[in-house]
């Protein structure tokens, strides 16, 4: 038997150069071809990497009897910039041993460099500073880019080296987006580092192994800057400068040379600046390149900078940490599939697919022609270029001066992305040809980690759709959409963190979102802002008390912070993710529980209230205006403003959404102390849970199971949060399915309950309605999206209306992406049981509308894969499960399983069979 181990990871990461955290969690997984393997002990062994190439050992864990693949060194503290080896030997239950190593590094723990400052001109502060009309104006609005943005700076920094290193490290950040390279070559794959943070609070460090880049003799650190989410324009508002309006560097080069010393290099009064061929460069509005003013070999040695400027030097104030996670890189390149003629005769490449990214471009004319490439994600109906997209400062256009040259020139901007699947080329010299054009799709470099394939392609489709919207929108922060805002909205992640981490190995990507999380609401005495990071303009948006357009937090939005963390340590089995997260997530609690005590909903601040009322209604968080069950179909269907619309279902749902969520994080933090051993404290928000239930109960439940606004989602919230008394659940599920046959079987779930609509259906009898709406083709549908040509998931379920008819919204957001969660459970059939995926339940839908189904889940342990087929009366599973995890197979009433119900490791087929046909 073959057996090896795979997958080492430190901190979820593959070799990481500089992690945040001195004792690591190690992991790693354990592969057999032929028969099964199972681990009965490991043993690690840390060594301390001297840049010489040799090592010595600093810590060994001895043997330890665990079949976990995971390790939490005791004992070993890494030391502030150093680098370790480690390897981990695992112990087979027939007495085999295989052994497996990698690396990590541990960041720096001070700085000790100051920032780089070019001379430039301050970038210029505009875009509303308030939500109303003005920030959803046409982005013409603003006026010509040329004449508000300014040009990238180019950094260069000259330094001799001895002898050729044995090991270098460039650690390098920016007040704005930054672009190393050393002696004329890139440093890393990296794009739009370091990326979008709280930079207010901290900024992160990248580092980069460069032993290979550099020489004896002369060498050249070159940086070029832009403005990025720093300064330039972000989220809803599109403003530019809201967090400063001057960009820097800073870098600390690491050079170990031969003889055992190291030289320093950090920015000192050798570095200089200039503006390089980018004439501007904007995150949403796009970058204007001149090939004619090309610097060739000004980041290489032997060029002349003497009539550069010479950098400013200032202090680092901020504090800077290491960057966690996957970098933003250019993770694929798609081909154009058709060059289109609209009616009007624009010349529209079309990639077949909505995704975020740029445009690489070769192109061949004369010195000085101008091509400019526009974005948007649709065509309208009659094939006309369609800017889908509103609001100031949302151009999404990028332009290209030719230098000239005769072989051909090709180009991809530097420092700006956008949403789009269409490219209106204007000023293109000759006629295009689809090989001088790719979509690069850009995105931080998650491992997708789950498949899935059936009988119905429609629903395969639904599914690719959410992977691309999630890789589209899961770019620095997770966003909302990556063309209008690319804002961090809290509801959206939470709402999508189940899926998220099911499709994609996003566990140290929302580690380090969570982080800016807890910076933000720690300045906010325990409020979870309802964007992360929130960018400093939207903080001073104020329309006045009860007013959507002044909520600080919201319920479904705020509650991320008790929500995520509990679904990453669900998913990768961590329990740092509790740990780190649950001071912020009592905090939250606690705002709630504190608010509520002394808030009334609008309606009854002037109404007589007995003493009871009043009791209830001070354990209840409904005091204040929220989202509520925000986008409700049937809502935005009732008004004749789009504006006014959005808000009728915050007005109608928002009292009951806030008490429904506050017991949603109440559970969460019972069990997440639970999980931590806290018995007390889980006991005592246990106790506070019930209170709020009954107190909910009593003050919204009507005796004939109607809640008022008796709407769908907030049946759904009620039933799947347990907020219906047992002995009254019935009638509450027989409403809801009354509404949803009234809707004619069709959803009429909003923003925050459509995750639990179909598990509430299914988990109370009504399956057969759940599959209904899952494969319901006209609209409000997730199918209806998909036959009408949806390659990412719409932000309205009418985005392309039955005519054809286009709405100006984002066609790639991937918050109603949630329903593959359910997809992955409920049809395919693969459910977690136990956090990592240590239990686990295969529990096929034999009795719904798919002949077969594949699908697999990557866990902590290994690949858990399923497929299945069946026919009227017989069927057949194949599953695959991962050492050291074990689960329950289970069949549907009728059906009977032959064989065991129970398995461990290894790939096994099973039979099944109707009773029926047994009998």
């Amino acid at each position: 038997m073959n057996v090896r181990l795979t997958h080492l990871r430190a901190d979820h990461l593959t070799a990481p150069l500089a992690l945040r955290r001195t004792t690591p969690r190690l992991s790693w997984r354990l592969e057999a071809e032929g028969a099964p393997a199972s681990a009965v002990a490991h043993r690690v062994r840390i060594h301390r990497a001297i840049p010489d190439g040799t090592s010595e050992m600093v810590h060994d864990t001895g043997w330890v009897d665990s079949p976990d693949g995971t390790s939490q060194p005791d004992g070993f503290t890494g030391l502030p910039g150093e680098e370790y080896r480690w390897q981990v030997t695992v112990r087979t239950a027939d007495g085999g041993e295989t052994t497996a190593e990698s690396g990590f590094g541990i960041g720096l723990s001070e700085w000790g460099a100051p920032w780089a400052e070019p001379v430039q001109q301050p970038v210029l502060e505009d875009g509303p500073l308030q939500l109303g009309p003005e920030a959803f104006g046409a982005a013409a609005s603003a006026g010509p880019p040329g004449d508000r943005l300014h040009p990238p700076r180019h950094l260069r920094q000259s330094f001799a080296l001895p002898a050729r290193p044995v090991r270098a490290r460039l650690r390098i950040t920016s007040q704005g987006v930054h672009q190393p390279s050393v002696n004329g070559a890139p440093v890393g794959d990296g794009v739009l580092a370091p990326g979008y943070e709280s930079y207010q609070h901290a900024i992160s460090v990248m580092t980069h192994d460069v032993t290979a880049q550099l020489a004896p003799g002369e060498n050249v650190l070159g940086v070029v800057l832009g403005d990025g989410w720093y300064a330039g324009r972000i989220s809803i508002l599109g403003r530019s400068a809201q967090y400063g309006d001057l960009l820097r560097a800073s870098w600390r080069l690491e050079v170990d040379l031969p003889d055992g010393t190291r030289m320093l290099i950090t920015p000192d009064d050798s570095v200089t600046s200039a503006r390089g061929p980018i004439d501007w460069s904007d995150i949403f509005i796009g970058e204007r390149h001149d090939a004619r003013s090309a610097i060739p070999g000004w980041d290489a040695p032997g060029f002349d900078d003497s009539g550069w400027n010479a950098c400013a030097l200032r202090t680092v104030e901020v504090p800077l940490r290491p960057f966690i996670g996957e970098p933003i890189t250019r993770v694929a390149e798609l081909p154009v599939q058709q060059i289109l003629t609209t009616p009007s005769g624009d010349t529209v490449l079309d990639f077949g697919q909505v995704l975020a990214g740029r445009v690489r471009m070769t192109v061949r004319g004369r010195r000085g022609q101008v091509v400019r490439l526009e974005h948007a994600e649709v065509v309208d109906s009659t094939g006309e270029f369609l800017d889908n997209i509103l609001g100031v400062n949302k151009d999404q256009a990028d332009e290209y001066v030719l230098s000239g040259a005769p072989e051909g020139e090709t180009w991809e901007p530097l420092f700006t992305f956008h949403g789009f699947r269409y490219v209106k080329l204007i000023g293109y010299p000759g006629a295009p040809r689809p090989e001088d054009f790719a979509a690069v799709v850009i995105a931080n470099d998650l491992e997708q980690t789950a498949s899935f394939r059936s009988s119905d392609p429609r629903l395969d489709r639904l599914v690719q759709n959410t992977i691309w919207s999630q890789r589209s929108n899961f770019l620095a922060v997770p966003t909302d959409c990556p063309q209008r805002e690319r804002a961090g909205w809290t509801g959206d992640l939470q709402i999508f963190a189940p899926t998220a981490a099911t499709l994609m190995g996003v566990a140290s990507f929302l580690e380090r979102w969570l982080e800016n999380l807890r910076t933000d609401q720690s300045v906010r005495d325990g409020v979870v802002p309802i964007i992360v990071p929130m960018p400093p303009a939207m903080d001073e948006v104020d329309h006045g008390e009860d007013s959507v357009l002044d909520i600080r937090d919201a319920a479904g939005w705020s509650d991320a912070v008790t929500i995520a963390p509990w679904e990453l340590y669900r998913h990768y089995g961590d329990p740092r993710f509790l740990s780190d997260n649950l001071a912020a997530m009592t905090a939250w609690v606690e705002h709630q529980t504190k608010d509520a005590a002394v808030t009334l909903p609008p309606r009854l601040r002037d109404a007589p209230l007995s003493e009871r009322q009043r009791a209830n209604h001070a354990l209840l968080w409904n005091g204040r205006m929220n989202f509520g069950d925000w986008l409700a179909p049937s809502t935005l269907a009732s008004g004749e403003d789009e504006f006014e619309a959005m808000m009728i279902a915050p007005k109608l749902t928002a009292e009951l959404t806030g008490p429904l969520f506050q017991l949603r994080s109440l559970d969460l933090l019972a069990a997440a102390s639970d999980e931590l051993g806290d018995d007390a404290e889980a006991t005592r928000r246990r106790a506070q849970a019930a209170e709020v239930r009954r107190a909910f109960a009593e003050e919204y439940l009507a005796d004939d199971g109607r809640i008022i606004p008796d709407m769908q989602g907030i049946y759904v919230l009620a039933l799947a949060f347990d907020a219906v008394p047992a002995d009254r659940k019935a009638t509450v599920v027989d409403r809801l399915v009354e509404l949803i046959h009234t809707a004619g079987d069709h959803l009429d779930t909003g923003f925050v309950s459509v995750p639990f609509l179909l598990d509430v259906l299914w988990e109370n009898g009504h399956a057969e309605l759940a599959r209904t709406l899952l494969h319901q083709d006209s609209a409000p549908s997730w199918l209806y999206e998909v036959d009408h040509g949806a390659t990412t998931i719409w932000e309205a379920w009418h985005a392309v209306h039955e005519d054809g008819t286009v709405d100006r919204v984002s066609m790639n957001h991937y918050a109603f992406g949630c329903v593959v969660d359910w997809i992955m459970r409920r049809q395919a059939g693969i459910d977690l049981v136990a956090p990592g995926y240590a239990r686990w339940r295969i529990a096929p839908d034999l009795d719904g509308r798919l002949d077969h189904c594949a699908a697999h889940v990557d866990t902590p342990s290994g690949r858990l894969a399923v497929e299945w087929s069946r026919d009227r009366d017989a069927a057949s599973l194949t599953i695959t499960v991962p050492p050291g995890t074990s689960g329950t197979v289970v069949v549907p009433d009728g059906w009977r399983l032959d064989g065991e119900s129970e398995h461990g490791a290894g790939t096994r087929t099973l039979t099944i069979a109707r009773e029926s046909t047994a009998s």
